[in-house]
Formats: C-alpha cells, structure tokens, sequence
C-alpha cells in the first residue's frame, strides 16, 4: 500500500516538474530573445597616403594610440622640377592602430592605407535577430550582452537601431538562384545594432564573439 501511494506520489512530481519546465521554457520565450549570432563591431578606419612616392616616415605600430590630426608619417612625393617634398600623413579620428600594413620604405600610390585606427571607447554589438521575431523587438530595448572572451562579465544595453534591410542584402554572393526556376525559402536574419554601457575594463574588439539577451516584454 505504501509502495503504491509512494509511486503516485513519484508521478505527481514528475508531472509538475515537467509543468513546471514547460512554464519556465514558455515565460523565457515571451520575456526574451537570445542569439549567439553576434558580435562587437567597431568603424575600422582607413589613413591613406595623400600622394605618390616613397613612404619616407612611419612612426606608428599596432597598439599605439592616435589623435585626430596627429602625424604618424610622411610620403616623399616628387615635384614638377624634379625636387622631392615631403607631406605628411595624419590620423582622421582619434584611437588605437589595429593594423599596419605598409612598411617605411616602400613605394605608395595616392590613396593606399598605411595604418588602420578604430576608436575602442565607440563600441558596439551587432546581434543578427530573427525575421520571425523582429516584430517584438524595438529600438530602447534592454539588453544583456556576454562576449566570449570575457564570459564572467555580462554587459548592460540598449537597442540603438534596426537595420532596415536584412542580413542577406549585404552578402557579395546571393542566396539563392532565381534564373535556375528552384526556390527554396530561407528564414532571414536582421541586423540589430545594441549599444553597451562601459566595456566592463576590458579591451572589446571589433570582431570579437557575442550573445545577446533581448528583454523583448
């Protein structure tokens, strides 16, 4: 008799665990969206050499920090008379070099990039949200961010904007072959830009892996 009572107690359990995770699975569903579809993104951007001639100067290296107008080398263009000037090469905006690819010494043409600059402290995530979720989500929105090379450290933001296009139309290549007759239907992802409050005293990447945590209600 006690064995009896004692299984359907057993199954009584059971059944309200699996309620129970029903509940929690079906709320989390309502209150939030979660991707790991995303990543830090930062504007990575270009110095270029102002003329042709022979890079004479490049006192920058990957890790140095930059600001706006400051001069990080010189290229030896030659003039009409045959006389060489120097003119110098500056930074358009104020941050850190990510990338150097020119080396003092060589010849440039007008317009190749010497040194790439992003500015660490103008960070931001990109999440890629579903097409069959972006209808309940909105610019404002609070967001958890993780990233994965600081997994201990979850970041607060906000939904700053929604792309108006969808992740595809950027893609150099298509995604599917109209000309061949065949179809087939593809879910689409939109490009979510979240800001982030603080990077927490680390040192966030453009790049960098991420998940995102949508309060969507």
């Amino acid at each position: 008799m006690r064995r009896a009572i004692l299984i359907q107690v057993l199954i009584v359990l059971a059944i309200l665990a699996i309620i129970g995770g029903v509940g929690a699975y079906a709320y989390n569903n309502y209150m939030f969206y979660s991707t790991d579809d995303a990543q830090v993104n930062g504007q990575i951007v270009n110095i270029s050499s102002p003329g042709s001639g022979q890079l004479a100067t490049l006192s920058v290296k990957q890790g140095d920090k930059v600001n706006a107008g400051q001069t990080i080398g010189a290229v030896s263009v030659a003039g009409a008379t045959g006389q060489s000037s120097t003119v110098d090469i500056t930074s358009p905006i104020s941050g850190t070099i990510v990338q150097v690819p020119a080396v003092q010494g060589q010849g440039v043409a007008a317009g190749l990039t010497v040194a790439q600059v992003t500015d660490l402290g103008n960070i931001n995530v990109v999440a890629y949200v579903d097409e069959n979720t972006i209808n309940n989500v909105s610019v404002g929105q609070q967001v958890d961010v993780k990233v994965d090379a600081y997994n201990s450290t979850t970041y607060n933001g906000h939904i700053q904007q929604i792309v108006k296009a969808t992740a595809g139309s950027f893609s150099l290549l298509p995604t599917q072959d109209n000309a061949s007759g065949n179809f087939t239907k593809v879910g689409q992802r939109i490009p979510v830009i979240v800001t982030i409050n603080g990077n927490g005293g680390n040192d966030l990447l453009p790049g960098m892996s991420a998940s995102v945590t949508i309060h969507i209600h």
